[in-house]
């Protein structure tokens, strides 16, 4: 039997971290790659016929991976993890409908703005430590938010761009659920978990979304292919997890947005607004800050004196 530690363990440390690397960045593009498919058919298929499908391929996907690594299907704090996967669920569908009205790259941005309110999250509710690096990142993901979606007020783009606002709410929920979760939950347990409350959450939806269809041909590949891609962008990043620290892995997760964006542009012939530039820049580096917080020696030595 391949011994998966005993072959990492064989792997200098620098190769390992830079497997690590490439596992987000192809990962990230994978979710972009979902994203695009998603918007492609988000005007043929309603949106919650979207995330049924694709949650139900990445169930399946990920089921085959739980099989293979041997991973009981048990679930520990439960409250937690329902409540992840209900939050995750509530993101998607956001998500998924901001792709109808508003650029690729701005639905992705917008949704990113979730590490901050994470944080704000852990200070309320999980008795974590406020400092001014996390303050200051707040503040800049509202204000990238703020830019991303005042310029389309008054316009066709305004509920999308505020239901994809919503996305980075229902995000911060997951996330701060997430860091219960996985405590006693393996990884595969707690995307299972998701992508089964999101398949079955989405029949419940049926009477209040629009009539689900089969569209046929090239579009019932695309809407699979969404679930495949989502599946296989999540092991990736899973496993690039796991060769990183988390925080050096959250700094790369954010290659997504900007892979979006040039999705965007090459498939959509999007034109990114200058509030898109400016407020995505706020929005990605307020994440990366936030990444940045527990890594930088003068960040460590200033919580070790206890100012932050």
């Amino acid at each position: 039997m391949h011994d998966e530690a005993a072959t990492q363990a064989e792997i200098p440390v620098g190769n390992l971290r830079w497997r690590g690397i490439a596992l987000m960045v192809v990962g990230g593009l994978f979710f972009s790659l979902m994203g695009a498919m998603a918007k492609y058919e988000s005007h043929a298929v309603p949106t919650f016929e979207l995330v049924a499908v694709r949650s139900a391929v990445s169930l399946l996907v990920i089921d085959l991976v739980r099989r293979r690594a041997g991973v009981p299907l048990t679930f520990q704090d439960r409250p937690m993890l329902f409540s992840r996967s209900v939050a995750g669920f509530f993101a998607i569908g956001a998500y998924f409908f901001s792709l109808r009205t508003i650029p690729l790259g701005d639905a992705v941005l917008l949704n990113n703005a979730s590490p901050a309110l994470t944080s704000l999250g852990a200070v309320l509710l999980l008795n974590e430590r406020m400092s001014w690096q996390k303050a200051l990142a707040m503040v800049g993901s509202t204000l990238g938010v703020w830019l991303l979606v005042r310029g389309r007020l008054g316009t066709l783009e305004a509920e999308g761009a505020i239901v994809g606002a919503l996305s980075a709410v229902f995000s911060a929920w997951a996330l701060l659920s997430l860091k219960v979760a996985t405590r006693r939950n393996r990884s595969v347990i707690v995307v299972w978990s998701l992508t089964a409350v999101c398949t079955l959450g989405s029949f419940f939806t049926i009477p209040f979304d629009a009539p689900w269809s089969i569209p046929g041909g090239f579009d019932d590949l695309l809407l699979v292919g969404t679930g495949v891609a989502a599946a296989i962008g999540q092991l990736l990043m899973t496993s690039g997890y796991r060769l990183l620290d988390a925080s050096e892995a959250s700094i790369y997760s954010y290659i997504n947005p900007l892979f979006a964006v040039l999705v965007g542009i090459a498939v959509f012939g999007d034109q990114p607004a200058w509030g898109t530039w400016i407020g995505g820049t706020f929005i990605v580096g307020s994440g990366v800050l936030v990444a940045l917080t527990d890594r930088l020696p003068w960040v460590r030595k200033i919580k070790k004196d206890g100012v932050a």
